[in-house]
């Protein structure tokens, strides 16, 4: 029987108050995942975006501490061996990650088998794109992951699509919400979290968590 103690918190009511913009701009860093140089990297620096450029990664993890991720989809996840390159590469970092902010880019047309594994990304742009477009997308994924509410509400869709019980979902937020108000990131443990969950909640909760906290105002 699951009992709740206390009247609970309701998500929508969480108030936090964040840094400015300009340190979350400078302290949110953004993974490139590309086998070359990125092209739009020293515009964007330039914009004041902290870019870290990966070249290709052989395991999702490289990008564990990293809000936002962007991917080329051609040319990498070759360790994955997969023909879907970087849209399978995505997918499973979306699988692993899913409150992390995803973009996707490409240099030229891809077929439409990719469509799938493409459908959990945040936005798609083309590589050589005007420097003001991709601007704007990573201006709204800072948005995204320095937003508790809006990171949780990730995660949350993932466990309850997984199949874990709402009751438990409930009790996670809870944790999430005590987290957040308290500042302490050890508030949100993985204690009676089903096994197929533990181990997104508890890269949440090592990553995402943490970082939420740091973007909060003192």
């Amino acid at each position: 029987m699951y009992i709740q103690l206390g009247t609970p918190k309701k998500l929508s009511a969480l108030r936090v108050a964040l840094q400015d913009a300009a340190h979350l701009k400078r302290n949110t860093q953004i993974a490139v995942i590309d086998d070359q140089a990125f092209p739009k990297a020293e515009a964007l620096r330039n914009h004041k975006f902290n870019v870290v450029e990966l070249g290709d990664i052989k395991s999702v993890d490289q990008v564990a501490a990293y809000p936002i991720v962007v991917c080329d989809i051609r040319g990498v996840g070759q360790a994955l061996s997969s023909d879907l390159e970087g849209a399978h590469l995505i997918s499973e970092i979306k699988k692993s990650y899913p409150d992390k902010f995803l973009v996707t880019y490409s240099g030229a047309q891809f077929d439409i088998t990719y469509n799938e594994s493409l459908r959990g990304v945040d936005a798609s742009i083309a590589k050589d794109a005007p420097t003001e477009q991709w601007v704007s997308i990573l201006e709204r994924g800072l948005e995204k992951v320095t937003n508790p509410r809006e990171r949780w509400i990730r995660l949350r869709r993932t466990l309850l699509d997984r199949g874990v019980e709402i009751h438990e979902v409930f009790s996670l937020e809870q944790r999430f919400i005590k987290a957040i108000e308290a500042k302490d990131a050890s508030k949100l443990t993985t204690t009676g979290v089903p096994e197929e969950a533990k181990e997104i909640v508890a890269a949440f909760a090592k990553y995402a968590l943490i970082q939420i906290i740091e973007s909060l105002a003192s």
